[in-house]
């Protein structure tokens, strides 16, 4: 599964860590702590979910802890998910009957994760469902297959779809104002989302 796979650097030859290096787990508290917040919605239960391996990092060798860190982002995304598991199966409902011509719906660049990141994350849970966050942070920010998506999210495959094509026409039109007519031809975009978020009014 993808976030299994060894990173790039994970696959060079192991090194031991000196003292003065930073823990790499130390780098990841705050992207372990947005991820399960991504997922959940809410603070309290964000905090909850999110699996601690800085205690199992004992060994020097980068390898095993790069994949202790991704792990760490399995597990945690699977205890969000777990959280808000029959949130989500409600939410896949309205997009039973999702269709699109957007084509493949590939995962983001790694520019816009960093952008996506960057946004109030208050504001992307207003606007936006669980489900759609959900599918965002496996499909768009990890690079799940669709497969993957909704084996975790256990959700009709259109559904899975429809979430994530509304997912990303919101992404691009709440970070690319310009194009956002562009982004927003599909019939059913604005009744699904114009509760939650409008664009130039």
């Amino acid at each position: 599964m993808y976030w299994v796979h060894l990173t790039s650097r994970s696959k060079q030859r192991p090194r031991a860590f000196s003292p003065a290096e930073q823990d790499p787990f130390a780098d990841q508290s705050a992207s372990l702590h947005w991820t399960a917040l991504m997922i959940i919605g809410s603070e309290e239960s964000a905090v909850r979910t999110i699996v601690d391996a800085t205690r199992l990092a004992e060994t020097k060798r980068a390898a095993f802890r790069d994949w202790l860190v991704l792990w760490a982002h399995l597990a945690t995304a699977r205890n969000a998910l777990d959280d808000v598991r029959s949130s989500i199966q409600k939410t896949a409902r309205q997009y039973a009957d999702w269709s699109c011509s957007h084509g493949s719906h590939e995962p983001l660049s790694k520019a816009e994760v960093r952008t996506l990141q960057r946004l109030d994350t208050k504001e992307v849970i207003k606007q936006l469902d669980v489900l759609a966050r959900a599918i965002l942070l496996l499909r768009g920010c990890h690079g799940a297959s669709f497969e993957d998506c909704v084996f975790l999210l256990q959700v009709p495959l259109q559904s899975a779809v429809g979430a994530y094509c509304t997912a990303l026409q919101w992404f691009k039109a709440f970070t690319e104002p310009a194009d956002a007519t562009k982004h927003t031809q599909h019939p059913r975009f604005f009744s699904l989302l114009r509760p939650k978020w409008t664009i130039g009014v």
